[in-house]
């Protein structure tokens, strides 16, 4: 009998001190993360190192600029900070970020660190004992706030730049030195999809290299895809989204992605919509030394506030696609004014959508082309064209905007030499021309879905049309240049600066045809 009052007793207790734990803020089913840096101090507001300015320059350290930054964020929609962190033993980011978990108490707001091993100047995050230890810190003392960020119930621990610590052994021996039943969310940043063996989410820092941010993230998107298809998990989609990126006052060598006055944003954010992200990463909001925040600005004031609230907003709901669907099929489209209606839009949202094909740039209407006339709506990656007499899925047909834009450039493709087959490569005999690496690997994975398996040739075929150029240095319409290949539907540039499987960019066709 005194066996069992002891154990109610000791239950009672127990229940007790829980009753008394503050509760845990838990993140939405579908996040939207914000990079943070609390490393400024007022000497660094320098327009000589920065593209832009805050309103007015700031001490990272200081306790009312993290509350207005908290607020801000807050009523943006945001749900968490991820607060750069260089281990516990560099004490003024360890100290404001832990200002900054302190600062949400009381707010359905989180923060989580990022330790960033790359940049860690004291060593202690270079070596894998000193990740350990510095991991085990957070375990026993942050991850234990009730702001600390939670998804689905696991606190959420995020990386950066994987390779620069170690392969997929390395961060998996971390993981079972300091997790070991893995009770945590391991999120990972990167190109390579291996790291999933591991990490239970990936996500890539800049996407700004890709003046189409829709197709950078179509083309995470089927890597990610991929992966869960062979390896039969189902590992959450996490997108990125950007305003823009100009660090050219303080280095060289990355292309400056402008910000067209809230238009890059505006498009990332809708591609993360489009594609079904889980979550959301935005990349950043301070930044300013290399030009992606979104914190009120003196060129922008709160512009990036404000957009943010709002696609947070059609983000959270559901996942419901923004802009919306009116009545009777139709959806407009905030960007550009313009609305796709009827069997275009159908074909629109049942082939690629947004990512493909890109914004509607006018309204459907009938033009004549090289081809005929027919009723049509250009788009910026393509024009889709009605063809009623075609049975369905040929009742809609791409335009030849390739050929289109080289017959306005005064070369039209049938002109221009010809080649013989060459080993290695694809060679069409219909317009005497070679299909080769990187652009061959790139044209048989993607295509329109026309019911078979996998992505056939046909389904290239239909995207892209045969090749109708070699492969040349040009310059393109954004003013990049580099090795360039046209085909009847599109025309493909060789980006060798990008990471994987960014190298291939498609051209804006449709953008440039106007």
């Amino acid at each position: 009998m005194l066996r069992r009052l002891l154990g109610l007793s000791l239950l009672l207790l127990v229940a007790a001190s829980l009753a008394y734990q503050p509760a845990a803020h838990a993140a939405p089913a579908k996040p939207v993360l914000a990079f943070y840096y609390p490393w400024y101090e007022s000497s660094d507001w320098n327009p000589g190192r920065m593209a832009d300015l805050p309103p007015e320059g700031y001490n990272g350290g200081d306790n009312g600029v993290i509350a207005r930054h908290v607020q801000q964020a807050d009523d943006a929609g945001i749900d968490a900070f991820i607060c750069t962190w260089y281990g516990p033993k560099e004490s003024r980011l360890n100290d404001r970020c832990n200002k900054l978990l302190n600062a949400t108490s009381g707010r359905d707001f989180n923060v989580t660190f990022i330790p960033d091993q790359a940049a860690d100047f004291t060593g202690t995050l270079k070596t894998q004992q000193g990740m350990i230890d510095s991991l085990r810190q957070l375990r026993d003392n942050q991850m234990k706030h009730p702001n600390w960020l939670r998804w689905n119930g696991k606190p959420v621990i995020v990386f950066w730049n994987l390779p620069s610590f170690g392969g997929v052994n390395a961060w998996r021996q971390v993981q079972q030195a300091v997790d070991p039943n893995h009770e945590w969310f391991w999120m990972g940043e990167g190109v390579d999809f291996s790291y999933l063996d591991v990490f239970d989410g990936i996500y890539f820092f800049d996407i700004t290299w890709a003046a189409d941010p829709a197709s950078a993230m179509n083309s995470y998107l089927r890597q990610h895809s991929n992966y869960n298809k062979t390896h039969n998990t189902n590992k959450p989609f996490v997108a990125t989204v950007m305003p823009g990126y100009d660090d050219s006052r303080i280095r060289g060598g990355h292309v400056v992605r402008d910000r067209a006055g809230g238009d890059y944003y505006r498009r990332s954010w809708q591609a993360a919509i489009d594609k079904g992200a889980q979550a959301v990463v935005i990349t950043s909001w301070n930044e300013w030394f290399e030009g992606h925040q979104i914190e009120p600005s003196r060129s922008y004031g709160n512009l990036y506030l404000d957009l943010t609230r709002d696609y947070t907003n059609r983000f959270h709901s559901a996942g419901t696609p923004a802009p919306p669907t009116t009545p009777g099929g139709s959806r407009t489209f905030p960007e550009t004014g313009q609305t796709v209606s009827g069997r275009i839009l159908e074909y629109w949202n049942g082939n690629g959508a947004l990512p493909v094909f890109g914004l509607p740039l006018a309204g459907e209407s009938e033009q004549q082309t090289n081809d005929g006339r027919f009723r049509m709506q250009q788009f910026e990656r393509n024009r889709l064209e009605l063809h009623p007499e075609n049975a369905r899925p040929y009742d809609v047909l791409l335009g030849r905007l390739g050929t289109d834009l080289l017959f306005k450039q005064g070369r039209p493709w049938e002109t221009l030499p010809r080649e013989q087959a060459k080993a290695g490569c694809l060679y069409f005999q219909d317009t005497q021309h070679n299909l080769c690496e990187p652009f061959l690997s790139y044209w048989r994975s993607h295509g329109l879905d026309l019911g078979d398996p996998g992505v056939s040739q046909r389904e290239s075929l239909a995207l892209f049309g045969y090749p109708v150029t070699s492969v040349q240095s040009e310059r393109n319409g954004d003013g990049w240049t580099g090795q360039t290949q046209w085909f009847e539907r599109a025309r493909f540039e060789h980006h060798p600066e990008n990471p994987n499987p960014y190298k291939v960019l498609l051209g804006r066709l449709g953008a440039e045809l106007r």
